[in-house]
């Protein structure tokens, strides 16, 4: 199993956006990723800069990540086709950990040649604060081995969980998309905190406190969030009427059916 102990290209970071970018830095800040022997491929050159501002060799073609012994993949689904046909053929000693949605790794396996191993990662956006969560799976021609060192990547941007990856659509709905459901809810208390008469920053520090106290809590704690809720909702009380509002309005079928939207959306960008 190649892992580029003889000196040669160990990573090849394909696509460094929002995402891509923090897992590279944050490897790279934790000593997961040797910058003397990674590489960094994006069409866009200030997310070269900042890949080189790091110490990492950066380019504009693909074709330069042939060799590496590991390729992670953090294109957008719909651009793998493309950058299938610009990687080529890959050798069988690499491993290739995708990011992206949808694509099965029996597709990505037989696009990149049908020889490489394949795992599958779906991390999250908070992976950027090293707070982020990565579901991991293995995938065509992947070992255990390959599964470990995946997670020792993602490790470095927070927490991991390995899953069947069948259930990777699922992980992009409870993981990778998430955040915006919290945002969505931050975007809402604040506009109504607002309305209520608070000012922008009192209503904007009070959320977002707010949001990381409860999580912490619930973090520290380990306790079900029914019971934490619990725990706030006294009987007749201002957090019964809150409740109450969400649940007359349909907050947990609206949460439910947001969720199987984003599976949904998925299964339908892969291949």
């Amino acid at each position: 199993m190649a892992d580029g102990s003889d000196g040669s290209l160990r990573w090849a970071f394909v696509g460094c956006g929002n995402l891509g970018s923090a897992i590279l830095s944050r490897a790279v800040a934790q000593g997961t990723v040797d910058p003397e022997h990674a590489l960094a491929v994006d069409g866009e050159e200030p997310r070269r800069a900042a890949a080189e501002a790091i110490g990492v060799r950066a380019t504009s073609r693909a074709a330069e990540a042939r060799g590496a012994a590991n390729l992670v993949l953090a294109v957008k689904p719909q651009q793998f086709e493309q950058l299938a046909k610009e990687l080529g053929r890959l050798d069988g000693e690499a491993l290739v950990v995708s990011v992206m949605a949808g694509w099965s790794s029996a597709s990505i396996r037989s696009a990149l040649g049908g020889k490489v191993r394949v795992v599958r990662a779906m991390p999250n956006t908070p992976a950027t604060v090293g707070l982020g969560f990565t579901a991991v799976a293995a995938g065509a021609g992947a070992a255990d081995a390959d599964v470990a060192r995946t997670q020792r990547l993602f490790a470095s941007l927070g927490g991991t969980c390995r899953v069947e990856e069948r259930l990777m659509d699922a992980a992009t709905a409870a993981i990778g998309s998430a955040p915006a459901y919290l945002y969505l809810l931050a975007e809402a208390q604040v506009a109504a905190a607002r309305e209520l008469g608070l000012d922008e920053a009192v209503a904007r520090e009070a959320t977002v406190r707010t949001m990381l106290g409860a999580a912490s809590l619930m973090a520290t704690t380990g306790r079900d969030p029914a019971q934490l809720r619990a725990d706030v909702t006294s009987a007749g009380g201002t957090t019964a009427a809150a409740v109450r509002a969400f649940e007359e309005r349909g907050f947990r079928d609206a949460v439910h059916a947001a969720m199987r939207a984003a599976r949904d959306r998925a299964a339908e960008l892969g291949r």
